[in-house]
């Protein structure tokens, strides 16, 4: 989609820049935050630039919103990879971070990375000119990437990996570890444009649904057809991959019907139906 290659150069420019310290007291730790930082697709942020742009901000605005949620993103992976987590030596086709720079630099990345995303939108243009919008984009951030939203989703997750979960659990892990940060992602778009609580009522319920049915997807693709080599907390392992196909389906479709309440306010939606079609499109 080429809304997404655009908002994708914005972002990777952008973050080029805000990674930019060429301090050689800094030199391994900021080398270590850009490798793991500079790439991926940029889901995240392009929802924070589209939602804010769908409510009237313009994306250079936004920019500091996008990136802090891309910071939070890669924080993230740094640590989901380290030995003590998922311990996985390679990520998005090169040695993880922790291979790269060391378990201690890696772990040191991952902790500058998170506290850089509030810097970033505390410093910006934007804070300056609206500062109850900063404001209301930290507590967001902070709260959707929190124990109470993806890390708590990533406790549950490590305590899931060696242990036949229920239903109910699976859906916790779900909208804590995936569906949070994209939530985070929706509102931080709304909270640079100044949304009315309505509107930010509407995009977390897209966003829920959306990351929701993304996360089931990735289970779909990763099932080879051997329940028995299945991941214990799969989506497939747990409900079958006809239900999973089912309510993946319902997810898109509710967060379809989700749109036709913005389109009711003349409200422009179509580059949220595109992903949501590129969702359906990766399930069959």
């Amino acid at each position: 989609m080429l809304f997404l290659e655009e908002d994708k150069k914005l972002i990777d420019s952008a973050m080029d820049k805000a990674l930019s310290d060429s301090s050689e007291d800094y030199k391994v730790i900021v080398s270590a935050m850009r490798y793991s930082s500079l790439g991926g697709k940029r889901l995240r942020g392009a929802l924070t630039l589209e939602f804010a742009e769908m409510f009237g901000c313009g994306k250079e605005e936004a920019l500091p919103y996008a990136l802090a949620v891309e910071c939070i993103q890669a924080y993230s992976l740094i640590h989901d990879d380290l030995p003590c987590m998922d311990d996985d030596d390679m990520r998005r086709g090169k040695p993880s971070c922790h291979i790269a720079f060391g378990e201690a630099n890696a772990l040191l990345a991952g902790d500058a990375l998170l506290t850089h995303a509030f810097s970033l939108i505390s410093e910006c243009e934007s804070a300056k000119k609206h500062p109850e919008r900063a404001v209301k984009a930290i507590k967001i951030l902070s709260g959707y990437a929190g124990y109470k939203g993806m890390v708590g989703g990533q406790v549950l997750d490590l305590e899931a990996a060696e242990n036949e979960v229920e239903g109910e659990t699976l859906a916790k892990i779900h909208m804590l570890k995936t569906a949070a940060l994209i939530k985070a992602a929706v509102l931080m778009g709304c909270a640079a444009a100044g949304v009315e609580h309505e509107f930010c009522i509407l995009s977390e319920k897209y966003a829920e649904h959306f990351g929701l049915a993304f996360q089931i997807i990735d289970d779909i693709l990763d099932f080879d057809g051997n329940y028995e080599t299945c991941e214990l907390n799969s989506y497939v392992k747990v409900h079958g991959i006809e239900k999973a196909r089912e309510n993946a389906a319902e997810h898109i479709n509710s967060a379809r019907n989700l749109l036709d309440e913005f389109e009711r306010k003349r409200l422009k939606t179509e580059n949220f139906g595109g992903l949501l079609d590129f969702l359906e499109k990766r399930m069959k």
